[in-house]
């Protein structure tokens, strides 16, 4: 009796896990497709 008991908690905890999002949403989708901005901390004629 245990043993199902025990059985049915672990299937339960992951099927409830599966079913969860697991990437957070990005932050700023406006960003995709753009380009990297150079280091401005990076003088100029070694860019």
């Amino acid at each position: 009796m245990k043993f199902s008991a025990f059985l049915i908690v672990i299937l339960s905890t992951f099927a409830l896990m599966a079913c969860s999002p697991s990437a957070p949403d990005s932050p700023d989708p406006d960003s995709y497709g753009t380009t990297i901005k150079p280091d401005h901390h990076i003088p100029e004629e070694h860019r």
